[in-house]
């Protein structure tokens, strides 16, 4: 299976702790985390702007809506860059999802942090402890 996220999205799913903005938005994202999970998801393909789960969002009108910005009035958009320029993929290319999580995992917890500075999610502590248990499952202490 292909699947098409917004970049920060590919990220999102390592913490992702059953909280978000609406039900409907909950239920689409913990499809999403249960798809990767699954292992149905070989291939992924990073694409700007509005995603499926982007449409369950309640502050979005085909794109999110202004006024939706993180505590420190950064856009998804801004983290869609960093998490693009880290990872450093091509946008609307085709990557193999273990190629994704390789580079995910590879990032240091010091990088992953700073993709996601200024998240109003970020506080919550579950995207640094999910992007550490990811990256062991890669990198396991001897």
């Amino acid at each position: 299976m292909i699947i098409n996220l917004r970049p920060h999205h590919i990220l999102c799913r390592l913490g992702f702790m059953g909280y978000g903005y609406s039900p409907e938005y909950i239920q689409e994202m913990d499809r999403m985390v249960k798809m990767f999970e699954s292992g149905r998801v070989k291939t992924i393909v990073l694409r700007p702007g509005f995603d499926n789960i982007c449409r369950t969002c309640p502050h979005h009108e085909d794109e999110c809506a202004p006024e939706h910005l993180g505590p420190r009035g950064l856009s998804a958009q801004e983290f869609d860059h960093r998490t693009q320029r880290a990872l450093k993929v091509k946008l609307g290319h085709p990557y193999p999802l273990p190629e994704i999580n390789q580079r995910i995992a590879a990032m240091t917890p010091e990088a992953f942090a700073a993709i996601c500075l200024g998240c109003e999610w970020q506080h919550l502590g579950a995207c640094a402890q999910g992007h550490l248990k990811f990256r062991q499952q890669f990198f396991p202490k001897k």
